[in-house]
């Protein structure tokens, strides 16, 4: 189980925490919708995508565009 550096909780007190938090703001049920929303997103191929989303640049493209967006996050 991986620690989260920052709080020093372990995965599992992070997804406990997380779901009381969900259940207060949203009850059961919308906590459920939560999840089954979650759970779909999750399953998209996320490879295949950023394939056709790359596909007409370069590694280099790639780069200079991630280099930019870097630069100009402020």
């Amino acid at each position: 189980m991986l620690l989260n550096d920052k709080s020093g909780f372990t995965d599992k007190e992070i997804i406990e925490k997380g779901s009381r938090i969900l259940i207060k703001e949203l009850g059961y049920s919308g906590f459920l919708r939560f999840i089954r929303h979650s759970e779909n997103i999750s399953n998209e191929d996320y490879v295949k995508f950023g394939d056709h989303v790359f596909e007409e640049m370069s590694l280099e493209d790639i780069y200079d565009g991630a280099t930019t967006h870097w630069e100009n996050r402020k």
